[in-house]
């Protein structure tokens, strides 16, 4: 059998959907001896596929797959496919195949095979107003048709999956939910040492922040919250992420806060060290507005610390009852759980391994598992 897999994610994004990409295809093929896979990439324009060593590294059988690069950026991958719906086929480039997946929202088109796409949240349908105008209007002239041609969707939560069903219409059968996971350095990791705080400018005790600074994680909301604590009661808040769209007046907030002492901006933070930046947390604050998954609650989860995080959906699934949950729009709710974390003493090893064992519910190798069983039952003779 031979799978074609659009492995441009994996290629070039840091977080989120590449981390999903780079851990879960490669636990699948490790499942399917008999399988070649074609891993086909369109690299970013300007700066290329930044992120082109993690994504072909942890493949246990290198001659299983085959790498693909496009003679085109993405930005044209998309024009060319998803805009004005050429139906180059992807055989052009990788040759034959029984089937065709994405772990990005959008797959290829094919002559004759079928395809699965993942979806991670429908965030342009559900906070239009907190995605951008151009990728909101691009997701919601696309995403349906993927949604309509594809032999099988998968989901990263349930609550992505009831999104999915109550947006879309979509048959609950034609659903699987393929989670994401926290790495095993998450669980194993051990706080910064002294020389790492003070090279990074940290205190001994701080709130930890990580995603990409854009309005939908509510960043701002937060800051009220920070700005309501009293000095004696506050914690600073280290973030970690980069920027992204209309930041400008987050960041305005961000560094008059910075001056005044109450938070801390590293900007991207390199993947090696993120571990133990969740370790060495007293907190992980995620306040989104909404979530397809939130991998930043399990992270801190699987470092074992105490998690706030917003009450919606995907979090409350994720979490389970080890996080503290709070009203995203609600300054007071945000400030009180910052208050009870400045008031309590380190976590008991049984709170922390009480939060590890939630976040043990999800792994890469079950959602890999998943994800092969899923490939055998669609892909064509």
């Amino acid at each position: 059998m031979r799978i074609a897999v659009d492995y441009s994610a994996a290629f070039n994004q840091g977080a989120g959907i590449g981390r999903y990409a780079r851990n879960l295809v490669p636990a699948a093929t490790g499942r399917m001896q008999d399988t070649v896979f074609s891993l086909f990439y369109a690299p970013e324009p300007d700066v290329g596929a930044r992120y082109a060593n993690e994504a072909t590294e942890r493949f246990r059988t290198p001659g299983q797959v085959a790498i693909k690069r496009a003679p085109f950026d993405r930005r044209r991958a998309d024009q060319i496919w998803f805009r004005a719906r050429m139906p180059l086929p992807i055989e052009i480039w990788v040759g034959s195949n029984n089937l065709v997946y994405s772990p990005d929202f959008t797959a290829p088109p094919s002559l004759r095979s079928p395809s699965i796409v993942t979806v991670h949240d429908l965030a342009f349908e559900i906070v239009p107003e907190r995605a951008p105008d151009s990728l909101r209007r691009y997701l919601s002239a696309v995403v349906p048709r993927q949604i309509k041609k594809s032999a099988a969707i998968v989901a990263v939560s349930e609550s992505t999956k009831h999104d999915l069903v109550r947006f879309f219409g979509v048959s609950p059968n034609r659903v699987t939910v393929i989670p994401n996971a926290a790495d095993d350095r998450f669980f194993s990791a051990v706080p910064l040492t002294p020389v790492q705080r003070q090279s990074l400018g940290l205190p001994d005790r701080f709130l930890f922040c990580v995603g990409t600074i854009e309005p939908r994680k509510n960043h701002l909301t937060l800051f009220d919250a920070l700005e309501s604590i009293a000095v004696h009661q506050l914690l600073p808040l280290v973030i970690a992420g980069r920027i992204g769209w209309n930041s400008d007046g987050i960041m305005e907030r961000a560094q008059a806060l910075q001056r005044a002492g109450r938070v801390i901006l590293l900007d991207y933070v390199d993947d090696r060290l993120l571990p133990r930046l969740y370790a060495s947390a007293a907190a992980v604050v995620y306040p989104s507005w909404y979530e397809g998954f939130g991998l930043p609650v399990l992270e801190g989860l699987a470092a074992g610390r105490p998690v706030i995080a917003s009450d919606v959906p995907a979090h409350r699934e994720v979490a389970g009852d080890e996080a503290q949950l709070v009203t995203p729009g609600n300054t007071e709710s945000i400030a009180k759980a910052i208050i009870d974390v400045h008031d309590t003493d380190e976590p008991t090893a049984a709170e922390i391994e009480r939060r590890r064992r939630q976040a043990r519910r999800y792994s890469w190798e079950s959602s890999g598992a998943m994800l092969a069983q899923l490939f055998r039952e669609v892909a064509t003779p």
